[in-house]
């Protein structure tokens, strides 16, 4: 299975990238993410609850980081086994500043097998891109409010005062009272996984349906659905009144 795909994050290349190796940033964007930890220097320890069509399970694995290029790329290897079958992949991550914003550029190859690999290829790729796609859209915030932290004064200002006078006539010196520099903004909490998973599931649904209703069209088709049971609910009421 191939994965690729670019992302654009607000926020400059060297925040996005100690973000990309912090793992208590990454744990709270990994979807369906358990743990992650950190093991060595470019090693991690990760485990997963998964849940693709009918199959769902935890996988416990390795992400090793390799061939890296401060701040600009790095190449990953990733292994994870458990009931539902195995995931083994490698792939890339390249960042490209722009002004002030930062474009991840991702490549990969998976391979995956036992129960996950029956439910069919189609919904293996729909479901592993929108997992990236609801990760990174998680991700998003709290690079913003790490860049927003990395920009904030080092240092709080001070405001003048006015000289106090003694009752002898003479001004005593008086210490500038210091005003506290504004906090940035929290980030928010991350999303549920229950949410992630609603996402996912919403995402995988509208792209297998995308092979008979194009998407653009899929909006009208749900409307004239809901219309079409509406109406057969009205019937059946109007037929059990009278």
């Amino acid at each position: 299975m191939q994965v690729q795909g670019t992302h654009t994050f607000q926020a400059p290349r060297k925040v996005v990238w100690e973000a990309l190796l912090d793992p208590t940033i990454l744990a709270s964007a990994l979807p369906g993410g358990e743990q992650l930890e950190k093991l060595s220097e470019n090693e991690y320890k990760a485990a997963m609850n998964v849940r693709v069509g009918p199959v769902q399970g935890k996988f416990d694995g390795k992400i090793e980081l390799t061939d890296i290029d401060e701040p600009n790329s790095y190449r990953m290897k990733v292994s994870g086994q458990g009931a539902p079958g195995f995931v083994n992949g490698e792939g890339a991550v390249q960042l490209e500043e722009k002004g002030t914003e930062t474009v991840m550029h991702y490549t990969g190859d998976v391979q995956v097998g036992g129960k996950i690999a029956g439910v069919g290829q189609r919904l293996i790729d729909s479901t592993a891109k929108s997992m990236i796609r609801q990760g990174l859209a998680a991700l998003d915030p709290q690079i913003q409010a790490r860049a927003a932290q990395a920009a904030a004064p080092a240092a709080p200002a001070t405001a003048p005062t006015a000289p106090v006078t003694n009752t002898d006539g003479a001004a005593a010196a008086t210490a500038p009272a210091p005003i506290p520099a504004p906090k940035p903004a929290a980030a928010p909490p991350p999303p549920s996984a229950a949410k992630i998973a609603t996402a996912v599931a919403k995402d995988v649904a509208r792209d297998l349906a995308s092979d008979v209703v194009p998407l653009h069209s899929q909006e009208k088709v749900l409307w004239f659905a809901m219309g079409a049971i509406a109406m057969l609910v009205v019937v059946l009421l109007l037929r059990a009144i009278f």
